[in-house]
């Protein structure tokens, strides 16, 4: 009879069972199949009477955080043959998938714990060979192909969703036809030192063609992906990444790129100025949210659970006396703007020639003497919203915030999930947890928790 995932769950939540790890690790070879003890699948088994090598000596720790860096530790294998015929494989950058389940189960009812990339051989001696596992962020360091630009210009710009004044570069002198977008556009309106212009769009190509020639050409440019979710789905796209979890508010937002970008910096861009992180879940699927004030919660931990003298305060951050939140961005601020502007609509002409527009608020922090006064960038394009995500993030950092760690036998939680705590020392305090490290076979869980 099969175990359904409901079942799978409580399995986990027991912390006195016989848990087994079965590990797939990939080469340019083929495959090894791997365990921490003896196991063989059932001739039912989708994958039937495959045996598994108990060799496991050491399994991963697999540490997920919400700043996007999760790791997965290193895979110790023990035997003399094995080390002697194994060292020499082609193992960098192949899959590694890990699997969970009790030692009795059929192999069809263990459940993917966590995949990722082998990082290869750290040591290999005498009857032990240990490999690193790295997880599968790495991809989104992949530069983004966008084409070049005719005349060594460059690589063609990368816009994402309302640009404001971005530089427009010109690609066919003959028909005066400027490129702004690698991605098909919804619009372009191009201009002459902030005055708007006549020309034609060819929305698909992401370009303009003037009537007649001028000075340098920038544009303002709407293009499809014009949210924080749009964007993220769009590198999740890009790239191959299943997408997770998003949580993150519907503002009009822009991103604009003349030179080389990765998913990395995108995602970045991003989280800076909603107060948002992400991270690849042990899944490898992509997961981003905003940071916001724990109010309900999702898990309990209690005295019993946490191992004697592991709940430590590890971390202070002082509040915030101000903010100052930077939205609207020019993409290319102009030293001359046309007359006219400065005439018939001088805040208009202002905007030419600033690079960014600012809403600063500050609070009354008083008892905090070290509180910090906070300048951050961000995406968002329109005033109100630039407000509401500024006084968000100001109350949130109205007090002081401190990061306890947590070493606990206690079953499977995960970054981001929102912890009370019983415990004389937090007195029940709601807390996000920013960072979960666990043995999956011992059951034992370290935790970062931000309060």
């Amino acid at each position: 009879m099969s175990i359904s995932d409901g079942q799978y769950l409580a399995w986990l939540a027991k912390t006195n069972v016989d848990r087994l790890l079965l590990a797939e690790l990939h080469h340019a070879g083929g495959v090894e199949y791997v365990a921490t003890g003896p196991f063989m699948s059932l001739p039912s088994d989708a994958d039937p009477n495959r045996p598994y090598i108990a060799c496991i000596k050491k399994a991963v720790d697999i540490t997920t955080r919400t700043d996007g860096n999760t790791t997965f530790g290193e895979i110790t294998l023990t035997g003399d043959q094995l080390a002697a015929d194994w060292h020499s494989f082609k193992w960098h950058g192949h899959p590694i998938k890990l699997y969970l389940g009790a030692p009795d189960w059929a192999r069809d009812d263990f459940r993917l714990l966590a995949q990722g990339r082998n990082g290869g051989p750290q040591e290999a001696r005498r009857g032990a060979l240990t490999l690193r596992m790295d997880d599968e962020s790495s991809v989104l360091d992949e530069v983004i192909d966008t084409g070049q630009l005719p005349n060594d210009a460059g690589p063609v710009p990368l816009a994402l969703g309302s640009v404001y004044n971005a530089p427009l570069t010109r690609i066919d002198t003959q028909t005066l036809t400027y490129r702004g977008s690698y991605l098909p556009v919804t619009s372009i309106a191009a201009k002459a030192n902030g005055a708007m212009l006549t020309h034609s769009t060819d929305t698909a190509a992401g370009t303009v063609t003037l009537n007649a020639q001028y000075g340098d050409i920038t544009g303002d440019i709407e293009e499809p992906h014009n949210t924080p979710q749009k964007i993220v789905e769009w590198v999740a796209a890009h790239y191959g990444i299943t997408i997770g979890d998003i949580d993150l508010p519907p503002y009009r937002v822009g991103l604009f790129y003349t030179g080389e970008v990765t998913g990395r910096q995108i995602l970045n861009a991003v989280k800076e100025g909603l107060g948002a992180y992400w991270y690849l879940n042990e899944l490898n699927e992509l997961v981003m949210r905003q940071h916001k004030a724990p109010t309900t919660a999702d898990v309990t931990i209690v005295r019993d659970d946490i191992f004697y003298g592991k709940l430590v305060l590890s971390d202070t951050e002082q509040p915030w006396r101000s903010l100052t939140l930077r939205w609207g961005r020019n993409y290319s601020p102009l030293s001359n703007v046309a007359a006219s502007l400065d005439e018939d609509s001088p805040a208009e002409a202002t905007r030419l020639r600033t690079e960014w527009r600012e809403s600063y608020a500050s609070q009354d922090v008083s008892d905090y003497p070290m509180a910090e006064r906070i300048t951050r960038d961000s995406i968002i394009q329109d005033e109100a919203d630039a407000i509401t995500e500024r006084n968000r993030l100001l109350s949130l950092r109205s007090v002081q915030r401190n990061t306890w760690s947590i070493e606990a036998r206690f079953p499977p939680v995960f970054a981001g999930q929102v912890a009370a705590v019983d415990h004389g020392r937090l007195q029940g305090k709601l807390g996000r947890l920013i960072n979960v490290s666990r043995s999956p076979t011992k059951a034992v869980t370290s935790l970062g928790l931000w309060v």
